[in-house]
């Protein structure tokens, strides 16, 4: 027995010398393969999470026709795989927007893609004109956010804005940015890749997927954008559609139907209060710093706030409370507090720039031409397309391929993630940009809203999806587990 034990003992120090040494090697395999980056903390804006990564820059031309001409700088993060021995193939991940940096998100994306991480490197490349990549930022800190701007100050604002731009703002549209990740791949040393798109990022995606077919592996489209979408021209249809079902949902539930009944009238008639063209001044107490703030709630504002608590499961636990509420008050003060909140979350997560770059040659040369019948009946109205006209008038507009909204055809494994009452992609998105892809399977989280990849099951699934490449195989039954959030049946939260 002795004899037996000393060498268990023997062998279990064995495994662990194996062990650490092979730990040893992956450190010293991993340091090899980024030791030209550099150890970086990059954190979510206005927010405690943070990540470590590793940091580089890239140059490219802002001119894709003048190679020799100017150059901008690009900023990357990387977290490698913590094996010495990686899949060759990494993935690239596309944030939303248009605007938002992809760096910003890395905490929340290398959470929601752990799996993934274990075997491939996960790549952020800041979309040129935001983050760090030259960005196109806007100084709007003349105009008091709360309050409703004159449109002549808020023209001059974009006229400023475009004088001050250190840019040809012509040059930073979706297919510049396919060709400055195409440049990373190169710069990397990287073959085929595998891409993640979220919102806006799903568009990116698919115009890298038609400009370079032969270096994509694998697609996952997150909250997905369909090719011919034109982007803002059907908010307010689909706002109208995920609160219709998620009031719906309330009323068949008893308890909060019970608490909250007629939200749908209650929610027609808070929508009638409130004039387009004029506004209701409140006094409130910021959420945040606790002080006295003035603030304008018109329509547009009212339809904003609710359109953004719909994005996420959590909040909109909160809606059939916030509606009920504000309907029953001649001051709507909770709503407006929301508000307050969004408008300083939008500011810091958006390059405006950017935005206007590719809203106004990608989009509304199409959307100007469509009619505006529709989004002028919804609870949205047309805020968003005369917010678009104004500064479209202003935008110089970069070249786009005529067939930039057609669809195409690829074979390429294609993951479809929808959100059941996603109130910007809906899940009849997915299955419209379904039909371009043959090998695809399109996944519908339950009471999810905006972008499903955060819970693990999903996590864990796109993990396999890349693994396999079957999109068959894929056990999706922990979708099974998904579901919305209970309602709140006041400021403590659901009944138990």
């Amino acid at each position: 027995m002795a004899a037996a034990q000393r060498g268990l003992k023997t062998r279990t120090i064995l495994c662990a010398c194996v062990l650490l040494l092979g730990t040893g090697f992956a450190a010293q395999a991993l340091a090899q393969r980024f030791a030209d980056l550099d150890d970086c903390v990059l954190k979510i804006p206005g927010g405690m999470l943070s990540a470590q990564a590793r940091c580089g820059t890239l140059k490219v031309p802002e001119d894709p026709a003048r190679p020799d001409g100017r150059q901008i700088e690009l900023a990357y993060a990387v977290v490698p795989a913590p094996t010495g021995q990686p899949r060759p193939d990494p993935v690239f991940y596309l944030a939303g927007g248009p605007g938002q940096s992809a760096r910003d998100v890395l905490p929340l994306m290398r959470h929601a893609l752990r799996d993934v991480n274990q075997v491939r490197d996960l790549i952020f490349l800041d979309q040129r004109g935001t983050g760090a990549s030259h960005p196109l930022r806007c100084d709007f800190s003349a105009v008091d956010p709360f309050l409703e701007p004159d449109p002549e100050v808020f023209e001059a604002l974009y006229r400023e804005c475009l004088d001050n731009l250190d840019a040809d703002v012509r040059h930073y549209l979706s297919a510049d940015a396919a060709r400055d990740l195409d440049a990373l791949r190169e710069h990397l040393g990287y073959g085929r890749i595998n891409l993640v798109g979220t919102s806006y990022g799903t568009r990116l995606a698919q115009v890298y997927l038609r400009a370079y077919p032969d270096r994509v592996r694998s697609l996952i489209l997150d909250g997905v954008v369909p090719t011919r979408l034109v982007l803002g021209s059907e908010h307010g249809r689909a706002l109208d559609d995920a609160l219709a079902r998620i009031l719906a949902r309330c009323s068949d539930d008893p308890v909060c139907a019970e608490r909250f009944p007629d939200l749908p009238e209650k929610l027609a008639d808070l929508a009638s209060r409130f004039d387009r063209d004029s506004s209701q001044r409140l006094t409130l107490v910021h959420p945040r710093t606790g002080r006295e703030q003035v603030m304008d709630l018109n329509r547009d504002g009212l339809a904003q706030t609710l359109r953004m608590l719909a994005y996420a499961p959590q909040s909109q636990a909160l809606l059939p409370l916030l509606i009920d509420e504000a309907a029953a008050s001649d001051i709507p003060e909770r709503i407006a507090s929301q508000l307050m909140q969004i408008y300083e979350q939008l500011d810091a997560a958006i390059s405006v720039g950017l935005e206007a770059a590719i809203g106004c040659s990608e989009d509304w040369p199409r959307w100007q031409a469509m009619d505006a019948t529709e989004e002028a009946d919804t609870l949205l109205g047309p805020a968003m397309r005369e917010g678009r006209e104004m500064v479209c008038g202003i935008w110089p507009r970069g070249e786009v391929p005529d067939d930039f909204h057609t669809p195409f055809q690829s074979e390429v494994p294609v993951l479809l993630m929808s959100g059941e009452l996603d109130p910007v992609t809906p899940p009849r998105y997915g299955e419209e940009a379904a039909a371009q892809y043959p090998n695809h399977r399109h996944l519908i989280g339950a009471g999810q809203g905006h972008g499903i990849l955060g819970p693990r099951c999903t996590g864990a699934l796109a993990a396999r999806f890349m693994e396999d490449l079957d999109v068959e195989a894929l056990d999706t039954s922990c979708m099974d587990r998904l579901g919305p959030s209970p309602f709140f049946v006041d400021l403590l939260g659901p009944s138990p």
